[in-house]
């Protein structure tokens, strides 16, 4: 930053800024607290959430009108384990109210139909907009389409005709995924979760080091110290980092402890991240971790108060959330040049250590390089912004 920089002063800054975060126990609590007891909990929550509709796709419950015209059909749905009853008056209030997920409706015509050897047809009423009965509908359009199959095959074995002729194409599905790669799908969400913790987790310090100084009117009393601008902006960046870093190793170390020994039910597939996990994990997220509380810092430095700085860093919050939300929706092969770009290369690798991937060199180098270039940048931005400050 300038020939006059001096580590000792420096670290005397960094010393001041830690006591000055570690004293106020109760905003560090606040700080600590949550990632430590959140993680676990939203784990919690996914893992009930995916229990939850397992158990309903085993126990459906489907209600039925007209169950005396397709006694076959009945017959059928019962074998398959369904629960049947009779559809009420008012099931179109119901559905939409959620009461009944799916109902199926047999029409009068159904046996002059299948006697006259025509397409019989029923109806399915749902309503699609409520989550908790997707399952009930995908399950109860699968047992018709099987039904049909059935009943097509019957057709042709009736009539002399080997059921191959009208499938001749015989489909086998090969599953490269492994077990932990399937359930990586579900627990992208936590690369999520961990790089919002880095996003968050040194701001409340690195604010106050800023805007938090010039509202209590202690930051001119730093400047016409001996420490120059340079150093004291590595000071206060280097203790809103070392909180930033704690508070991402306490979420990751929820996740690893939540997967490793909290009693989850169980869900028929893995959900690894054991130390391996974690260990890539702090590989790609250390760049940000430096990164961030060093744009907070700055963000709070040009903020005339910690209100006005807040609302600055919500801006920034919401620009570097919306990245990995758009990778999760696209649903697109990332190109190679991604790992080049902070935040999106990043949340690649955290998808990536999920998967049980190795992390390739090429990309954990970008996603060091960038970030750090950009933290030297804000560094200096900061410490020429303190600069002008101390010759006012």
């Amino acid at each position: 930053m300038n020939a006059c920089f001096s580590w000792r002063r420096a670290a005397i800054v960094l010393r001041k800024e830690c006591l000055d975060a570690f004293r106020d126990r109760r905003t560090l609590l606040m700080v600590l607290l949550p990632p430590l007891l959140a993680g676990p909990l939203f784990l919690m929550l996914i893992f009930n959430l995916i229990a939850t509709q397992s158990e309903r796709a085993q126990t459906l419950t489907l209600a039925v009108l007209g169950n005396a015209h397709a006694p076959a059909l009945i017959a059928f749905l019962e074998r398959q384990q369904v629960t049947l009853k009779p559809l009420p008056d008012d099931y179109e209030n119901q559905i939409r109210r959620g009461s009944i997920d799916v109902a199926l409706i047999v029409p009068p015509t159904f046996p002059d139909d299948v006697a006259a050897g025509r397409a019989a047809s029923v109806q399915i009423v749902y309503d699609r907009s409520r989550d908790r009965a997707q399952v009930a509908i995908a399950q109860t359009e699968s047992l018709l389409n099987a039904y049909g199959k059935e009943w097509g095959r019957m057709r042709l074995l009736l009539r002399g005709v080997a059921p191959e002729v009208a499938a001749p194409l015989k489909v086998e599905a090969v599953n490269l995924a492994t077990p932990q790669q399937s359930g990586a799908l579900l627990l992208s969400l936590v690369a999520f979760y961990a790089f919002f913790a880095t996003l968050t987790g040194g701001m409340a310090v690195a604010l106050d080091a800023g805007a938090g100084e010039r509202e209590r009117q202690s930051l001119q009393p730093l400047l016409i110290t001996p420490a120059q601008p340079a150093e004291l902006v590595t000071g206060k960046w280097a203790a809103a980092a070392i909180v930033n870093a704690l508070v991402v190793a306490l979420t990751m170390a929820g996740f690893y402890l939540t997967l490793r020994f909290a009693p989850l039910p169980a869900v028929g597939m893995p959900f690894l991240f054991g130390l391996a996990e974690v260990g890539r994990f702090s590989v790609a997220l250390l760049p940000m971790a430096l990164l961030l509380p060093a744009l907070h810092f700055y963000v709070g430095i040009r903020g005339r108060s910690v209100r006005e700085a807040q609302a600055s860093t919500s801006v920034l919050l919401l620009l570097f959330s919306l990245l990995p939300i758009a990778q999760m929706l696209l649903q697109q092969r990332e190109p190679g040049w991604i790992a080049a770009v902070p935040v999106a290369g990043h949340y690649t690798l955290l998808t990536h250590a999920l998967r049980g991937e190795a992390l390739a060199g090429i990309d954990i180098a970008w996603a060091y390089i960038v970030p750090l270039a950009l933290l030297l940048l804000v560094l200096i931005a900061a410490a020429q912004r303190l600069n002008r400050e101390a010759r006012l």
